[in-house]
């Protein structure tokens, strides 16, 4: 006779429950976490949204100026709100020349920036914020002077 011995079915199903409690207890932990971060991530992006409603941005003049081999950009914060790290992008032949670094721009204000790093008239120029990403104006009619 062959004797062969096993788990007692009494074992088998505490370690099987055992087992799941385990499995849900790090799924539950896992959860909470993943639900607790997208909550706060959506609720980031909502106050994003909200806040960049009240804002606008415009280039109001972009002149080339000849002589001295430089751009002379006018832009203002259109908006209600302030917008930090206001970007100004020159391009030539779709490729971006040059940039430049507003800072902050306050509601209501108008600032003109002077970009050096071009050698000649470029055909676009591009200004936006990280403030709100989808906040861009562009102009192609670049005067001279």
């Amino acid at each position: 006779m062959n004797k062969q011995k096993g788990v007692s079915p009494l074992i088998a199903a505490v370690l099987l429950i055992a087992f799941t409690m385990a499995v849900a207890a790090i799924l539950t932990a896992w959860l909470t976490t993943f639900t607790k971060e997208q909550t706060e991530n959506v609720g980031n992006r909502s106050n994003q949204v909200i806040s960049c409603s009240y804002a606008g941005i415009a280039i109001y003049d972009a002149v080339w100026d000849d002589t001295n081999d430089r751009m002379l950009v006018s832009i203002a914060n259109t908006g209600a709100i302030d917008l930090t790290d206001v970007n100004v992008y020159v391009y030539r032949s779709g490729v971006q020349e040059g940039n430049e670094n507003s800072g902050t721009l306050q509601s209501a204000d108008i600032k003109t920036i002077t970009i050096t790093s071009i050698s000649s008239l470029p055909d676009k120029i591009t200004i936006t914020t990280p403030d709100c990403p989808n906040l861009i104006d562009e102009e192609t009619s670049i005067t001279t002077s």
